[in-house]
């Protein structure tokens, strides 16, 4: 190849040129990305892939030559390299400008002895942190061509190039926003793939990626950064003790703040792909905001600080960001794929017709790209690609106003099609079916659970090979059973595995599926398809094969149960199987069993309370109670004790009220009271309406929340338990102090303080959060008439000043009272 002459303006020059050995390739990829963000547009680093060759000195001169910048990586390698050094001298010789970059603490070689050296040291790809493809693979899902979107991936581009240059207001957050199927996953992982993974993840420090899709289009009423949370904090941690916070009780919103500075503190790549699992529907009172206070406390904090670049994928617009839109958090609407596009991927699909016949397919689907993916398989694999046929699958009957209704009629057209091709078409049929028994990527156990004998009437018949026996009874006996219509027997024996593989690899084509496997061995890790597509599938199980469906979900809750080995002390890891056994079994119509077997005794580890006190998964623990709702947070299922269904009801209403979801928790919470009262179980019932009313203080119910109290205090005196007779007056009376009835208020406490002197004579007084309001309610009169004094500016009467001065003194020797006992004892008091 012949070098371009100085003078050619057939390309732009390359503006800068970056000598190094071989040996330094790692850290060359990262300083070109370096130079590239910086505004130059080209960058000469091929003296490694050219072999030190007197042919090609030539082509490496006219690089020197075109350049403006000479950069020299200086480490042993190069320091070694007469290629290296010859380069450099010849850069001298033209006048232009030499930089040295020190990376490691090699001699600096004699040709750079007495001039400026600059140390840049970065760290190699293999002290980099990147897991984007542990929990689904995610790099499975870039489509080998974007069609569509270059806007949206050169958007992407221009912040990580930001993110590099640290520049001030860039953007730390890109959120991305579309229904279902518009390729919002698709976009992010190809320019993850495409910009960073293909090039050796140029300038990247760290990156990690999430999937919160769950199933299909229902709204997810209890979804949870629990495992993401545990994973992320694990992932990025910094030492010992980042790792001991993520796997203790801590709360959500607390990982999440720690999660904020851990991932902002580098420049890191962190991608959170179907987050609207976590939101509320954007026809809820909050609109769409986030559910979740950990996503809340991480991404808010990443909007304030980071170095890195989050990119967030959902279907509902994240006002919890909203003051950021205009700076660091910007928001994007992805819009519907253009005519263009939509005829490009149609014919990239193998799809022919006219021009104006692919443009009218693309606008019948309003561009959906999901649906145009799947029309145009359907097309191929069933018509040979003829868009003519696309009337067969009747899309102006889709249903508008539903999520994914151009998508759900083609599946339904792909599903007719498969029924009549006989036993392939069917298996390949119910091997989609599974994947609507799911929320998540079908691991292999579990596929292979449901693929074992016994068959399951109505699902996995065509996964089986049947074979008739009545050939083993001949002569007059089998004439006989035949002449009476006696019932043949068929002996059902599991397909091979080579007959499975071929169905999938046929849907993997078809992209109705994905399916992992393991690196070099190539065995089966999981299946996974699109949200739609499960959510699709399991209507269909769920409404024309109930049995099937309940079926299934109890083979895998059996499964599960047996092959979940939790130990001792079982991180949030080694409870997930657990929660999904939960969720299966449900499903099952096992509530009982789910309830009793699992989830008290497995995961809560009865009275232990396990995954909320010692792991503080109150998130993951909500999902799991969720599943015992017919109706959340409404009504449990009757299949349940009304005992179990009071308790869940209280279970719900705490985990709720912990998670700061407390106008959500005020219907399971008084739903429960009414339960304990039906029951005439006064004890918890007084609990429930002490609880309620403190809830209901908390949102501001005053009215509410003193009459919910005064009921504690009839249901404790009913109950007869001394303790809570005490401590629900106690509650009571601040209520009442609340309501400003203040006279009522001082009974209702001396009420209780007298209870209370009864149940401990050796300390008298109201302590702990009991005493604190006692006390609060005590120097509410010295507090007000002290504001009225600044107001007038002049004091009250003597005697008046008096008064408030003994209540001080009196509530001061109560702490002081509270605090020695404390230390003697050991524990501590709100008081103090």
């Amino acid at each position: 190849m012949a070098p371009a002459p100085s003078g050619d303006l057939s390309r732009p020059p390359r503006q800068a040129f970056i000598s190094h050995a071989t040996a330094d390739d790692g850290y060359v990829a990262e300083l070109e990305s370096f130079l590239r963000a910086a505004g130059l547009a080209e960058v000469f680093n091929d003296a490694a892939s050219i072999r030190p060759d007197d042919a090609f000195w030539p082509v490496i001169q006219q690089g020197i030559a075109d350049s403006e910048l000479f950069v020299c990586v200086i480490s042993a390698a190069s320091s070694a390299s007469d290629w290296v050094r010859r380069e450099v001298e010849h850069a001298r010789s033209l006048g232009g400008r030499v930089i040295g970059l020190r990376i490691d603490r090699s001699p600096v070689p004699p040709y750079f002895a007495g001039r400026d050296v600059i140390n840049f040291v970065v760290g190699p790809t293999a002290e980099r942190r990147i897991d984007i493809d542990r929990q689904n693979r995610f790099t499975k899902y870039a489509p080998e061509r974007l069609l569509g979107r270059d806007p949206e991936l050169a958007l992407i581009s221009d912040a990580w190039k930001k993110a590099l240059r640290a520049e001030a207001g860039r953007p730390h957050i890109l959120t991305f926003v579309a229904l279902g199927g518009e390729g919002k996953t698709s976009l992010v992982a190809k320019w993850a793939v495409d910009e960073l993974s293909a090039k050796g993840w140029p300038g990247c420090e760290a990156a990690f990626a999430w999937s919160f899709y769950s199933q299909g289009t229902r709204d997810q009423v209890a979804a949870s950064s629990d495992a993401f949370l545990k994973a992320a904090l694990d992932f990025f941690a910094d030492d010992d003790a980042d790792r001991a916070f993520a796997a203790g009780p801590a709360g959500a919103y607390e990982k999440g703040q720690r999660l904020a500075r851990l991932v902002g503190s580098r420049r890191s790549l962190l991608i959170l792909d179907g987050l609207e699992p976590l939101q509320y529907a954007p026809t809820a009172p909050t609109g769409s905001q986030l559910k979740d206070q950990g996503l809340a406390a991480l991404l808010k904090g990443l909007a304030q600080q980071s170095q890195g670049l989050c990119l967030v994928t959902t279907r509902y617009s994240v006002p919890d960001l909203k003051a950021f839109r205009q700076s660091t958090a910007p928001e994007h609407e992805l819009k519907r794929l253009s005519p263009e596009a939509g005829t490009h991927l149609l014919t990239t699909l193998g799809v022919t017709g006219s021009a104006q016949e692919l443009q009218a397919a693309v606008e019948e689907v309003k561009g959906h790209a999901l649906t145009l993916q799947l029309l145009g398989s359907w097309l191929r694999d069933a018509h040979a690609g003829d868009i003519r046929q696309r009337q067969l699958v009747k899309l102006e009957e889709a249903d508008a106003e539903e999520q994914g209704g151009h998508a759900f009629r083609v599946m339904a057209a792909y599903e007719a099609s498969f029924e009549r091709e006989g036993d392939a078409g069917r298996r390949a049929l119910a091997l989609l079916r599974l994947l609507g028994l799911f929320d998540r990527p079908v691991t292999a156990d579990c596929f292979e659970a449901l693929r074992q004998p016994p068959v399951i009437a109505g699902l996995t018949e065509p996964l089986f090979a049947g074979r008739s026996q009545e050939h083993q009874v001949v002569g007059f006996g089998g004439w006989v059973r035949r002449l009476f219509g006696a019932k043949e027997r068929i002996k059902y024996e599991r397909v091979s595995p080579a007959v499975i593989n071929v169905a999938l690899q046929r849907l993997e084509s078809a992209r109705l599926l994905t399916v992992h496997r393991e690196a070099g061995s190539g065995h089966l890790l999981s299946l996974d398809a699109h949200p739609l597509l499960r959510e699709y599938f399991a209507r269909q199980l769920r409404e024309q094969q109930p049995d099937a469906w309940r079926a299934a979900h109890g083979r895998l809750f059996e499964h599960l149960c047996a092959r979940t080995n939790e130990g001792d002390q079982p991180t949030l890891e080694d409870l997930q199987p657990l929660y999904q056994a939960v969720a299966h079994g449900c499903l099952a119509g096992l509530q009982q069993r789910a309830c009793e077997e699992v989830y008290y005794a497995r995961i809560a580890r009865k009275a232990e309370a396990y995954a909320v006190k010692k792991l503080g998964a109150f998130g993951s623990d909500l999902g799991a109670v969720a599943c015992f709702f017919d109706q959340p947070w409404q009504r449990v299922s009757p299949a349940l004790t009304e005992a179990d269904q009071a308790w869940l009801l209280n279970q719900a209403a705490f985990r709720l009220r912990a998670l700061g979801r407390l106008t959500e928790a005020l219907e399971p919470m008084r739903a429960g009271l009414n339960a304990y009262v039906a029951r005439s179980e006064w004890k918890f019932a007084a609990i429930a309406a002490s609880n309620l009313s403190e809830l209901e203080m908390t949102l501001g119910e005053v009215a509410a929340a003193a009459q919910d109290a005064e009921q504690s205090v009839t249901h404790a005196d009913r109950s007869g338990d001394a303790i809570q007779r005490m401590v629900n007056r106690a509650t009571h009376a601040d209520a009442l102090h609340q309501a400003g009835r203040r006279a009522e208020a001082l009974k209702g406490f001396r009420e209780a303080e007298q209870m209370q002197q009864e149940l401990q004579p050796s300390y008298p007084l109201l302590y702990s959060l009991r005493g604190f309001r006692y006390a609060d309610q005590l120097l509410a009169a010295p507090e007000r008439a002290a504001w009225q004094a600044a107001a007038a500016g002049q004091h009250g009467p003597a005697e008046e000043a008096a008064g408030h001065h003994e209540v001080l003194q009196a509530v001061g020797q109560r702490a002081a009272q509270t605090l020695t006992r404390g230390q003697d004892e050991r524990w501590y008091s709100l008081l103090v």
